[in-house]
């Protein structure tokens, strides 16, 4: 059985949503970075985002700054 990855937060989840929605399989590399870069173009990063993302790196070992 698979689990379904939920995004925290609400802007996350739009831009997850807004990927899976464009991704057919199949896609090429180039055409998935353009996508990618496309949904963090319509949907950009909160500061929340950040803070959460920068705790999770910190919780790494190897992380160093």
């Amino acid at each position: 059985m698979k689990t379904k990855y939920v995004p925290p937060t609400e802007m996350s989840r739009k831009r997850h949503d807004w990927v899976q929605q464009h991704v057919r399989p199949g896609v090429t590399f180039e055409e998935g970075v353009r996508l990618n870069d496309e949904a963090l173009r319509l949907f950009p990063p909160t500061d929340e985002e950040r803070r959460l993302k920068m705790e999770r790196l910190k919780d790494i070992p190897e992380f160093v700054l």
